[in-house]
């Protein structure tokens, strides 16, 4: 074993010696060791299956979250699908050979995944395997090849009829454009062709019986291989590297260290191989040298557990912005990350159904329907989408209790309110009346009162107009207009405790007076921050 994977190492240095060129363009890198014509007309290719699937869901230019990297050989048993391996999808062409189809809908659902919401996956299904057949011949691509008997479906025939024949020419676009806002099937139909999805299936179905599919030609990108896509040279540890992780052989990225020990993408490499071997504490070890080594492979940075570090350095990846949203404890933070993972990632349930609960936790309500509503699009698991349906239902009884119960919480709060300017004004009569019937002097300035502080009196004073009284869950504030027209704010801590000169009950109303009336107060100096207050009121005498 240890033999085959050191010839294995051998081919690939000796691969990486030949010359080597890439070309870049969009989302696509493309390296060839088959000289730079071959190299142009793979990348032009690619490109213009890029463009037929930007004109069709009207998105000119695509994106991906990770770049495509194609390797192109003059030499090789056969092509390699494209996967996520390191930093970008990879995979492997052969020179002088048509692209194979199911390499080419790899491609097309890695650009439909990458740009749309979600949508019916018969849809989605149908129509990567119709661009899957495509061919490119200059600025024209030819369309609607059928696929072979055995693989030919309803779905990929309702595409193929809604693409080729002219009585739909153009629509498709309409029904894809309403389908990605999460309009439901028979409204969106109905828009796009003036017919319902089972007419739409009918006609399908007869058109996949038939089995006669002709050809459609689309204007492609306006593209000089020659002219537009340039070719630079790739140095030969470039060369290995995406050979290594082509290959995902733990060797070849060994034999890369042992010539290069500062290599930060072998690192990474090894260290990503042994996270998917479920070996943690190995690849925590080459992915910390990987790191210590200038690595920028956001891939690396987020399995170290540095989910900010790799938000940077690949602004378009989600998974980043959700877990920062999952360790963070302010609430306002941990939604703003959550709708910038739902924004680059669209299609993925779990991020809506974490900002839908977000939006409920803080009782915002027609956002949480909002998104529940994005959530049950973007799942494609029926048990969970009927999951989703319930709680966004919930959520207007939900609303309900909520608001009953805000207004039970005002009235209850503006009742005590009333009642405690009641019972002060009731006091207030109460107590004139037994002046009255004792047949008291009129009240005196220089009255005796009971005091509740020990030692020293109250040395603030002030006159002034009582124009608003504050009523918290505990203290209340009183904001005094001065005779100089300077604004005092004054607490009372215990108003069972305050003193009234010339006898009575403290008579206060809660938030801005009316009528404000011209008072004497007597007060602690002492500031409170938390308040605002210049002090404590000990008297109280109304003028």
């Amino acid at each position: 074993m240890r033999k085959v994977a050191v010839l294995f190492c051998l081919a690939v240095v000796a691969a990486a010696q030949d010359r080597w060129v890439e070309f870049r363009f969009g989302p696509f890198q493309v390296m060839s060791n088959a000289g730079e014509r071959s190299g142009q007309q793979i990348l032009a290719q690619l490109e213009q299956l890029r463009w037929a699937l930007g004109t069709v869901l009207g998105k000119q230019d695509l994106k991906t979250v990770w770049p495509v990297r194609v390797l192109v050989f003059k030499k090789r048993d056969k092509a390699e699908g494209l996967s996520l391996n390191r930093d970008a999808f990879i995979g492997a062409l052969l020179a002088n050979a048509p692209i194979p189809r199911l390499w080419l809908r790899d491609c097309a659902q890695i650009l439909i995944e990458a740009n749309t919401r979600r949508m019916p996956s018969g849809i989605e299904s149908g129509l990567i395997d119709f661009y899957s057949t495509a061919q490119v011949s200059g600025a024209k691509i030819m369309a609607g090849r059928a696929l072979p008997e055995s693989e030919r479906n309803l779905n990929w025939a309702k595409i193929h009829l809604l693409s080729v024949d002219p009585n739909y020419y153009g629509k498709l676009r309409v029904l894809l454009y309403n389908l990605q806002q999460g309009a439901e099937a028979e409204p969106a139909y109905r828009n796009a062709f003036g017919k319902t999805p089972a007419q739409i299936d009918k006609e399908a179905a007869a058109h996949l019986a038939v089995g006669s599919f002709s050809e459609t030609t689309i204007s492609g990108r306006p593209l000089n291989p020659q002219r537009d896509l340039i070719a630079k040279p790739v140095n030969p540890p470039a060369v290995e590297i995406a050979l290594a992780d082509l290959s995902l052989d733990r060797a070849a990225y060994e034999v890369i260290l042992k010539r290069n020990p500062g290599s930060a993408a072998a690192l990474e490499g090894l260290g990503l191989l042994a996270l998917r071997e479920k070996r943690d504490a190995e690849a925590r070890k080459y992915l910390a040298a990987a790191i210590e080594a200038g690595s920028v492979s956001a891939r690396a940075w987020l399995e170290y557990g540095r989910p900010a570090k790799a938000a940077e350095l690949n602004p378009a990846w989600a998974e980043p912005h959700f877990l920062m949203a999952r360790q963070e404890a302010d609430p306002k933070m941990k939604m703003r990350h959550l709708k910038t993972a739902t924004t680059l990632e669209p299609r993925n349930a779990g991020y809506w159904q974490a900002l839908a609960e977000a939006h409920l936790a803080a009782n915002e309500f027609p956002d949480a329907a909002k998104t529940w509503a994005a959530a049950e699009q973007a799942s494609v698991d029926e048990v969970e989408r009927t999951r989703i349906r319930a709680a966004r239902q919930a959520i207007e009884q939900q609303r309900l209790e909520y608001a009953a119960a805000e207004r039970k919480r005002v009235a209850e709060e503006k009742e005590r309110d009333l009642q405690r300017v009641k019972a002060a004004a009731l006091a207030e009569i109460r107590a004139a009346e037994a002046r009255a019937n004792r047949g008291a002097p009129p009240r005196r300035d220089d009255k005796k009162v009971e005091q509740w502080w020990e030692g020293e009196a109250p040395s603030g004073k002030m006159r002034g107009r009582l124009t608003q009284v504050d009523c918290r869950r505990g203290p209340i504030v009183l904001l005094l207009e001065g005779e100089d027209r300077k604004l005092t704010r004054l607490v009372i801590r215990d108003p069972k405790r305050i003193v009234v000169i010339g006898g009575g009950q403290l008579d206060l109303s809660c938030g801005p007076q009316r009528s404000p009336r011209t008072v004497v107060v007597e007060y602690f100096p002492k500031n409170d921050p938390k308040l605002a207050t210049a002090g404590e009121v000990a008297t109280i005498e109304y003028r």
